[in-house]
């Protein structure tokens, strides 16, 4: 390698293991300072937009605003390349370790690809364009084990499931499932992310994250047979005992098929049995409010209605990431999210009605009429 200067004769002679053999380190010009700074902003945009989604000029931008800020004191700010230049230099780095975006879902790469070198794209003809470091693709977590769960048709269309082995073997063993889909962050080329999360003592975390092209009883149908074979195949067990979702009769006729252990029935052919209405003594969600609240995060950081493919998958890794986290202080130890005072409040009285009714310390008039107000809040119970 030479000098950035044409006539500089200093040079450095490096192995292909980058082990320096010789070197003339001879200038006969002066160091410039702002050629170096122009150096590390390159490599710091080369190296974010290969690591992260964000869009192209919210880096350049960001970057190039801290830049000048500093650089203004020194007048040396005209001798920096202009904003334009360094956002095409940042998107051809991305368009190097990137596929091309696809507009239909026949257009994303079967199967999607685990190394640099499946990527349909010009692999690099020289040692200096290969990304360094090498780019986490979109079929591993952060943590490199797998993440692609299943790719292939799901319905009459394909489909991707993303949940790493982890995730399976925690869910199989959760006895609350919440199960939801959102559709304006879902990529372009797909109709909804789906999403099912388990529910552990007060903690909730998502655990698996589905691409689906409709919402088709029978895309659900394969959707949940795929689910229930990895479950079988990883664990060897399911301990659920019960599922929210929303009014969804594709997804309610689905469970009933493949989770049938979900329905407690009493009677003969009973259709709403006790079981799924009483709540008596239950604390435990019992809605799918809190994925709601999850779907709307990912809304807030999305910016855009349905992102590309790549963008979202990368979202799914950082909830991943996240939830494994969340899950391993949770077994460690660690207290749950710290729940609202007034629900506490409720919860605590709750629990003294029901020791009351069942020691027949109050009759059940009395019981319901306190749960009622206890539970909107008119009246504390002591």
């Amino acid at each position: 390698m030479r000098c950035t200067k044409i006539s500089c004769p200093a040079s450095i002679t490096t192995s292909n293991n980058d082990i320096i053999l010789r070197t003339n380190e001879i200038h006969n010009h002066l160091i410039e300072t702002n050629d170096i700074k122009i150096l590390e902003l390159r490599h710091k945009l080369k190296k974010e937009v290969e690591t992260t989604s964000a869009p192209i000029d919210k880096i350049v931008e960001s970057a190039y605003s801290v830049m000048i800020t500093e650089e203004r004191k020194t007048d040396s700010v005209s001798k920096f390349p202009t904003i334009k230049t360094l956002k095409n230099t940042a998107s051809k780095q991305r368009r190097k370790i990137r596929p091309p975006l696809p507009k239909h879902i026949e257009d994303i790469p079967f199967p999607l690809p685990k190394h640099i070198e499946d990527i349909p794209f010009p692999l690099p003809k020289h040692i200096e364009d290969i990304p360094f470091p090498l780019p986490t693709l979109y079929t591993l977590t952060k943590h490199n084990t797998n993440f692609l769960l299943f790719d292939g048709q799901l319905g009459e269309t394909r489909g991707l499931i993303f949940a790493s082995q982890d995730d399976i073997r925690y869910l199989a063993n959760q006895k609350f499932w919440y199960a939801d889909g959102t559709f304006y962050t879902s990529p372009s080329v797909f109709y909804q992310i789906y999403s099912i999360h388990a529910y552990d003592e007060g903690l909730s975390t998502p655990c698996v994250f589905a691409l689906l092209a409709d919402k088709k009883e029978e895309t659900y149908q394969d959707f949940f047979l795929v689910l229930k074979k990895k479950i079988i195949e990883t664990s060897n067990m399911i301990r659920l005992e019960s599922i929210t979702i929303d009014f969804e009769a594709a997804v309610k006729n689905v469970f009933y098929k493949n989770f049938p252990c979900v329905q407690k029935t009493y009677g003969i052919n009973s259709s709403f049995p006790p079981a799924m209405y009483n709540h008596y003594r239950n604390i435990n969600p019992r809605t799918i409010n809190y994925i709601e609240g999850r779907h709307n995060k990912w809304k807030k950081r999305s910016t855009r209605p349905h992102p590309d493919i790549y963008a979202f998958i990368d979202l799914f890794k950082n909830e991943q990431l996240l939830a494994q986290d969340q899950r391993q202080r949770h077994e460690a130890g660690a207290a749950p999210p710290k729940r609202k005072k007034t629900i506490r409040i409720a919860e605590e009285s709750l629990y003294r009605l029901w020791d009351k009714l069942e020691k027949t310390q109050i009759d059940t008039k009395t019981f319901l009429k306190g749960a009622g107000l206890r539970y909107f809040q008119y009246l504390k119970i002591e």
